[in-house]
């Protein structure tokens, strides 16, 4: 080979290293959202997404304002992100995973988001299949049909990052606490990097994972009238109802301690707990004056959902109870107040004589 041989020979190792860098720096920090519906629909969409940057993040809303059946929405981020498409409930009536530089295409036969096609990247068009193969269940707003449909994909697909993502969107956790945990425990794999986690951003999800209930022993309390107690769990049936004054709902609640406690008066062989979460001791204490709420344990706990007991007994939220047979096992946990009440007094007829 000549000089001049050789020399074109580097002159196009150069090249082919450099181009690839080039066309990459050309990507732009965006994602290009096209409509294509029928020309009688003229309608605006709300779309939601997180954008972000090595530096920063923000929540971005827009519209696509659809006129003719066409439009075309430009959404700014570095990252990849979900956008959605939001509904009446907390499950969108559609959304897409995208990264900049995907072209997203949305086509459909009418007006409604539930019966839209969405591609632009594989794992959208995943999650497209899933969502038209259930849009009945996801429009009915039926959260128990919506977990199982989750429920079926993910322990059909552990490792597919889309079950993560389904998960996390559209899985109603305070709906079934437990069976959220137990379809987490079964993804592997690509399904479990962190990245699907931070995507979605879930409050309930510290550390990437939902946090799994330790067993409660005792809990130290704040208490009305004596200051301070502590509740002592496996001697006897015990029901925590953890509150705060502005939980809607609450008087109803009341209501059902109330009877509780008339149907199992004899405080030594039970222990009904209620325990307020908000953090002025001053304004707890003039609730707890006024509810006429008597022969029940009038804990406060200001530390609320981050104390280091809460965290691991899986206090999450409030309203929220917990209810324990005599052995110290957790009966039920969740928000539903007749479920604690059924329980309780499936564990307490066993247990406590009635008046």
């Amino acid at each position: 080979m000549n000089r001049y041989n050789h020399s074109g020979l580097h002159i196009f190792r150069y090249l082919m290293f450099f181009i690839p860098l080039f066309w990459a720096g050309c990507v732009k920090n965006e994602i290009k959202v096209e409509y294509q519906l029928p020309s009688n629909v003229n309608d605006a969409y709300r779309m939601v997404y997180y954008a972000s940057d090595p530096v920063k993040g923000w929540f971005v809303e827009t519209v696509a304002a659809v006129q003719g059946g066409k439009a075309q929405v430009i959404c700014a981020t570095a990252n990849p992100t979900i956008v959605y498409i939001p509904g009446a409930g907390s499950v969108p009536k559609a959304a897409f995973y995208a990264e900049r530089g995907d072209k997203i295409k949305i086509t459909g036969e009418g007006s409604d988001p539930y019966s839209w096609n969405i591609s632009g990247n594989r794992l959208t068009e995943e999650w497209n299949v899933w969502r038209l193969d259930n849009k009945t269940v996801l429009s009915s707003g039926d959260y128990s049909k919506i977990n199982t449909a989750v429920e079926k994909y993910v322990k059909a697909n552990q490792d597919n990052p889309l079950s993560t993502l389904l998960l996390l969107i559209y899985f109603n956790r305070r709906e079934d606490d437990s069976r959220f945990r137990g379809l987490w425990q079964v993804l592997k794999g690509k399904a479990l990097e962190p990245k699907w986690m931070q995507l979605v951003g879930r409050g309930d999800m510290p550390g990437g994972s939902p946090v799994v209930p330790h067993k409660v022993q005792e809990m130290i309390l704040h208490t009305f009238g004596n200051g301070v107690d502590t509740l002592h769990i496996g001697n006897q049936p015990v029901l925590l109802y953890f509150w705060r004054e502005k939980d809607a709902g609450r008087e109803d609640r009341l209501i059902l301690l109330k009877k509780l406690v008339e149907d199992f008066p004899d405080s030594t062989s039970r222990i009904i707990a209620d325990v307020c979460f908000d953090p002025d001791s001053i304004g707890w204490m003039s609730v707890v004056r006024k509810d006429s709420l008597s022969r029940v344990v009038r804990g406060w706990n200001f530390h609320a959902e981050t104390d280091s007991l809460m965290i691991r007994a899986g206090v999450s939220r409030t309203p929220w109870f917990m209810v324990f047979d005599e052995s110290g096992k957790a009966v039920y946990v969740g928000d539903k107040s007749d479920d604690a009440d059924k329980a309780f007094r499936k564990t307490a007829d066993k247990k406590a004589p009635k008046k």
